[in-house]
């Protein structure tokens, strides 16, 4: 089909066609292009969530026109509600779709059954109504029969959807999940479908209320609960009071009690409720697991044995550990667990760096591992020594998990070093530590006044609040960092103070703040900095070594708003990638961890090239690695000129530009402003209104994250 040709209206929302043809979808998931022909007789080329449209059907989309640089105009369906065949040529193209039947065939089956009832009679006998199409024998049938049954169990679950209010796009993935029961379970328990990643709590008790569920029904009660607790885990809770919880989902459910529900839940083994505290069932058996982990790593002797009893101090060369990191180093082989922690320019880096060298000589074997890939490449910049991302050091294999367990531990490893600690999760540090072999020891590392980690608990914070981990807290700035102004101010917003902006005698001037009044004016100066000043001025690259933290996404200084005008002056004539809204050349990040693909939250890189024809990507990320990924597979990524702070934890760039706006201040605190300005390297500018900065010297973060990690550990 050549490209197409302008709509009659390109204002319009909302269309009914006919599908004519599938141009291609992604194997195995979502996303697909059609060509339809509309109502109105106008040929239109469709994109979105269709993979499960078939040629031949009708329906009804609701979405918005754009024009395609290459492919001209394109509806991008939002919502669609499919309609029943209708027409003999549409139930012949929709025929053909099952397996073996052909052109042919359909016409056959269509003239024996008549348009009316061919659907019919093939539901009620499917072999027998099959056996008599041309060309189907006893070998093709059994496939013909369950090509048929699919297709059949998914029109059923469409239209049942369809029926009772629930976006028809989600159907072909409820189909997958639950096979050929998928109504009678769904009119059972509709709550079901919360179970498949993306579909919610809304759309469940939407379908719930069109099927006549009461309010206070007992699943309706009992699925709040969860979904509940679900989103205090994204908030970084690993359980929550029992009253909060009760009022979550009260609030959630339209002020039902949840009492009953939450004993219910406790006694079928979803929930754990115990000492007047709830958590999911398998959430708290991580958080179990990893406190015995500690527990059993803390209790055990030293494993390691050197050559020479006592090490030997370094005395001379090019770095002389001072008498805190060398406790650090020491203190790693004195115990199988312990932490060495601090802000930055105080050696955390040296004394790795100092213990990699130690046991190198003692040749002893030590792998070096971090959250991100970013974190891992620097790691083995600064030290020397090979370093992983925990994932794959873990040997993570889509579909089925990480490889290394306490039955298979990680390999060939005397001393297991963790940077960026204060990043882990408790499943990450569940999967990493379970992991760990019967004479390695680990010692992690990181910044514990840093934000808390993306996901559940706060393991860092945890096990140095627990007293029972040795830890090592470097505090001495050492002269050479001391002269960067970066390092100056990440320690004054540390500590509540002014951060300073005027340079003494030898300093390296590489810390700003530029006062600016109102979000016309913070919004001007950030993307001026970001996309032209810094890199004329530095010589930098302004896609690859500058970015921009910002607090919330929402706003008119927010991530949304930057990204939007900062890909406008950087990537303005990029091609666009159909069906997203993304472009070829855009610096972009993961938002969600993609088993499937091996790219995991906060993980960033380039768009660097578009295969329209085959739906492919390819994604530069920014530790090296290139991965070919489906279009479909973009929902997850974003554009990332601008980025939360939270999400640029394990990362740093060259030039970090961060906007202070009063209309941030329910994000705005010391530890986020603290974090953003450690992430530069060679030069941070903070750029905002100077009340709104105090303000967040005086607040630290308050959000107290419920955890029982460090109780776990100090009962050991």
């Amino acid at each position: 089909m050549q490209d197409c040709p302008p709509p009659a209206d390109a204002e319009a929302r909302e269309l009914t066609a006919e599908v004519i043809g599938v141009r291609w979808s992604v194997p195995d998931g979502d996303f697909a292009v059609l060509d339809a022909v509309t109502a109105e007789g106008e040929t239109v080329a469709l994109v979105g969530p269709l993979a499960h449209v078939r040629e031949g059907e009708s329906l009804a989309a609701a979405g918005g026109w754009r024009c395609h640089p290459r492919h001209g105009w394109q509806f991008t369906v939002d919502r669609l509600r499919l309609l029943q065949p209708v027409g003999e040529q549409a139930l012949i193209s929709y025929l053909t779709s099952i397996k073996h039947v052909g052109l042919r065939g359909a016409a056959t089956l269509v003239e024996r059954y008549g348009p009316d009832d061919v659907l019919a009679a093939i539901d009620r006998d499917p072999g027998s109504a099959l056996r008599a199409v041309p060309g189907i024998g006893p070998a093709r049938l059994r496939g013909a029969v369950d090509s048929w049954r699919e297709h059949a169990a998914l029109r059923e679950v469409r239209l049942f959807l369809d029926t009772h209010g629930v976006d028809a796009t989600v159907a072909s993935r409820i189909a997958r999940h639950f096979g050929s029961g998928s109504i009678e379970r769904l009119q059972r328990d509709p709550y079901a479908i919360c179970e498949l990643d993306g579909i919610g709590f809304s759309t469940a008790d939407a379908l719930a209320q069109a099927l006549g569920t009461p309010p206070d029904a007992p699943g309706r009660l009992a699925a709040g609960t969860l979904h509940a607790l679900a989103q205090a885990e994204t908030d970084g809770h690993c359980h929550l009071p029992r009253p909060e919880l009760e009022a979550r989902a009260a609030r959630l459910l339209g002020g039902s009690d949840v009492a009953d529900a939450i004993d219910e839940l406790a006694a079928r083994g979803k929930v754990i409720a115990e000492k007047g505290r709830v958590a999911d069932a398998r959430l708290h058996a991580v958080e179990e697991r990893l406190g015995r982990a500690v527990r059993d790593l803390l209790h055990d002797r030293p494993q390691l044995r050197l050559r020479r009893r006592a090490p030997e101090r370094p005395a001379a060369g090019s770095f002389v550990p001072s008498d805190d990191q060398w406790r650090g180093v020491t203190q790693v082989l004195e115990h199988r667990l312990s932490i060495l922690t601090g802000g930055p320019g105080v050696g955390k880096t040296q004394a790795m760096r100092t213990l990699v060298d130690l046991l190198a000589a003692e040749g002893r074997t030590v792998r070096l591992c971090a959250p991100t890939g970013k974190a891992a490449r620097r790691l083995a910049e600064l030290t020397g020594a090979e370093a992983t991302t925990i994932h794959r050091l873990l040997g993570w294999v889509p579909g089925e998990g990480f490889s290394r367990d306490r039955e298979d531990p990680i390999e060939g490893c005397d001393v297991l070093i963790v940077d960026e600690a204060s990043m882990l999760s408790v499943r990450l540090a569940e999967a990493l530590l379970g992991a760990v072999g019967p004479r390695t020891h680990v010692l992690l590392v990181g910044d514990v006044d840093q934000l808390a980690p993306v996901g559940p608990g706060r393991v860092l914070g945890d096990l140095l609040d627990s007293g029972s981990v040795p830890a090592t807290r470097l505090t001495e700035v050492f002269r050479q960092a001391a002269r960067s102004m970066i390092v100056r101010a990440a320690h004054a917003i540390d500590d509540g103070e002014y951060p300073p902006t005027v340079p003494r005698r030898g300093d390296v001037r590489d810390f700003f703040v530029v006062a600016r009044e109102g979000p016309e004016a913070i919004f001007a100066e950030v993307c001026a900095l970001a996309a032209e000043r810094l890199p004329a001025h530095f010589g930098l690259d302004p896609a690859a070594d500058v970015q921009v933290l910002a607090p919330m996404h929402k706003g008119p200084v927010g991530i949304d708003a930057l990204n939007t005008e900062l890909r406008a002056r950087l990537n303005p004539d990029g091609e666009r990638i159909e069906g997203t809204p993304l472009r070829v050349g855009d610096k972009v990040m993961q938002t969600r961890n993609s088993y499937e693909h091996d790219l995991f939250n906060g993980e960033r890189g380039v768009l660097v090239h578009h295969d329209s024809e085959r739906g492919r990507v390819l994604f530069a990320g920014d530790d090296g690695r290139r991965l070919t990924l489906h279009v479909g597979a973009l929902d997850t990524i974003r554009l990332a000129y601008c980025a939360s702070v939270h999400k640029a934890q394990g990362s740093q760039a060259k030039a970090i530009v961060v906007p202070v706006f009063r209309g941030h201040h329910i994000m705005l605190t010391r530890n986020l402003l603290y974090t953003a300005v450690t992430r530069a390297q060679e030069v941070c500018v903070v750029v905002g209104e100077p009340a709104a900065l105090a303000g967040a010297l005086r607040r630290t973060d308050a959000r107290r994250r419920h955890t029982r990690l460090r109780e776990l550990v100090g009962d050991g």
